[in-house]
């Protein structure tokens, strides 16, 4: 047994683990350019291809569960395992330059081969598979700015490669010879470090996002959510950029008079002002992806009154910047409250929140309030969305629940306290909550505050005495606008929104 394990160390101490070292770190190189280019709207960045593209594809049931594991977290982890694959190619690459070097015998042929062979593979094999067309002509970014990130990121990698294996092996050749004490060294060092880090992100990620407010006057403050607090969820690694001055909204379909407006047009038309609280399909019991905001902007009944809708469209679809598509029935898209957003809280939408344009619609899940809208469709027929076409719900109406967000969780507290919080049933109001101190044995009614407006969520309060010192698991459920008690029974957000009541625990200090 142990002789045969020492065998396999001593196979996998000859392999070429510095050039495969050197066409990792010549590879990153490589590939931070082209995220630069990319973010300049210059060309394609292939870790972000690859997201979108298993994000696309993975049931909504599976997304779910990553999603409730590790909150945002996912999406990272996914950008990450993308970027190590990413990192593994010229890694592969790299291994064979002492074979490409014999054969090419002159340094730069070595550099033109390094250079146009992972292009072209990334242009002709790569890009076809994530779905950005051959040459990248799927992609936003076209197949000119694509094949220039790809070729000049393929550039700065073998000008590194070349450099690291040709003038650094030659002035340092000890350093590019393993023996079996190096390789296990660096086969330790290096397992430790993944170790770590893959402990040091689950840490991070891992955590559940709670909607807390560092006390009840903190809460009453911020009951109006300010932009930068407004929770944000996409379904992109990278969000569109919109050219405000380029940006079209396409009104269409079973239409007898399509438009097409701009951005400053609709700006003069802005005429209505909605205070209403998103929430997102995904959002946990308690979660903190729930927010507050005053929507400014044309009321879409309006602008679909003035493309004469045809009788039988029933439903209106949105496409946006980023690929994104979702649907409403026509009655909620002509609805006085659903609004063509340009502004929130005052100032112009800011672009993570959908600049110039997004839909607010009262009543159902975040995922509806479609951001970076380019085109308003009529259609007949239920429209299934992104999101839709992966399983979760289009029926999308918000469920009542109650949430305790003051104080914090596992806080320590003197004997008179004051628990607050939030409840929201989408456009059907609060009628009633209730709170528990004893883990769910007795209730009592909580205080409702006055809510900024009938699509809003309502705060309460509870004043409260402790009886004794020690741990009290506190648990608050609502009632919608006409009494309906809000499900107790435990749900996960896939695929219609998460039910179940809210508890924390608080320790009375003595």
């Amino acid at each position: 047994m142990i002789a045969a394990v020492r065998s396999r160390l001593k196979v996998l101490s000859r392999l070429p683990w510095w050039r495969f070292i050197a066409g990792v770190v010549a590879g990153a190189a490589g590939l931070a350019l082209t995220f630069l280019l990319r973010l300049l709207g210059l060309g394609v960045f292939l870790p972000e291809l690859a997201v979108d593209f298993a994000i696309i594809r993975i049931p909504g049931s599976v997304e779910s569960f990553f999603i409730q594991a590790m909150g945002g977290g996912a999406k990272v982890l996914a950008l990450l395992t993308a970027i190590v694959v990413f990192l593994v190619i010229p890694g592969v690459y790299a291994t064979l330059f002492r074979w490409v070097q014999r054969r090419a015998k002159r340094r730069i042929a070595v550099l033109a081969v390094y250079t146009a062979a992972p292009a072209a593979i990334a242009l002709v094999v790569i890009l076809p598979i994530l779905d950005g067309g051959l040459l990248g002509t799927r992609t936003a970014a076209g197949p000119w700015a694509a094949a220039f990130s790809q070729i000049l990121g393929s550039w700065l990698s073998a000008a590194i490669l070349d450099s690291i294996l040709v003038d650094f092996a030659g002035r340092h050749p000890a350093g590019f010879s393993l023996s079996r004490r190096q390789f296990l060294g660096t086969l330790a060092f290096a397992t430790a470090g993944l170790v770590l880090a893959v402990y040091g992100l689950s840490s991070i990620v891992t955590r559940t996002g709670r909607l807390v407010f560092g006390s009840v006057a903190e809460m009453f403050r911020k009951e109006v959510t300010p932009n930068e607090e407004f929770y944000v969820v996409t379904k992109n690694v990278i969000d569109p950029d919109v050219d405000v001055g380029a940006w079209r909204l396409d009104i269409d379909g079973l239409v007898s008079t399509p438009m097409t407006l701009t951005y400053a047009g609709l700006v003069n038309r802005i005429d209505a002002d909605e205070i209403v609280t998103f929430e997102c399909v995904s959002n946990e019991v308690g979660g903190n992806l729930i927010s507050t905001a005053q929507w400014s902007g044309v009321r879409l009944v309006d602008l679909l009154a003035a493309s004469g809708p045809a009788p039988e469209a029933d439903w209106v679809a949105f496409t946006c910047s980023d690929g994104y598509t979702v649907g409403i029935p026509r009655g909620r898209a002509e609805h006085p409250a659903t609004l063509l957003a340009l502004e929130m809280n005052g100032v112009t939408l800011p672009s993570k929140h959908g600049f110039p344009a997004r839909v607010v619609v009262p009543g159902l899940y975040g995922m509806f309030d479609a951001k970076w809208v380019t085109r308003i469709t009529l259609v007949r027929g239920e429209f299934l969305g992104f999101w839709q076409q992966k399983g979760w719900t289009n029926g999308g109406t918000i469920r009542t629940t109650a949430i305790i967000a003051s104080p914090p969780p596992d806080s320590v507290v003197g004997r008179v306290v004051e628990v607050g919080g939030v409840a929201f049933a989408g456009d059907r109001g609060i009628s009633r909550v209730e709170v528990s101190t004893d883990g769910g044995t007795t209730w009592s009614a909580a205080t409702l505050s006055l809510p900024r407006s009938a699509l809003t969520w309502v705060l309460w309060t509870l004043p409260w005495t402790a009886p004794r010192g020690g741990a009290f698991r506190i648990v608050a459920r609502a009632y919608d606008g006409v009494g309906n008690a809000q499900d107790p029974s435990p749900a996960s957000p896939y695929p219609a929104g998460a039910s179940g009541y809210d508890s924390i625990v608080l320790y009375v200090s003595e």
